[in-house]
């Protein structure tokens, strides 16, 4: 059984387990898909580098993960 992301996994740990979360970067305009400081940044630097609730990031990555969209 695989985790769920939390605030410390980097945008690329993320993206490499769970593909489908690519989208939920996209939709909410993040650059962290192709972005070369992927595998630095933390989902809690990612929410505040963004202004965006970092519970709500979260939520919508979990979401991802476990709906496969």
């Amino acid at each position: 059984m695989e985790s769920t992301p939390d605030a410390t996994w980097t945008a690329e740990q993320v993206i490499r387990t769970y593909p489908q979360t690519i989208s939920v970067f996209i939709d909410l305009k993040m650059d962290c898909v192709g972005c070369h400081l992927d595998k630095f940044c933390n989902l809690a630097e990612v929410a505040a580098s963004y202004e965006f609730p970092l519970e709500l990031l979260l939520q919508k990555l979990r979401e991802s993960c476990k709906t496969g969209r």
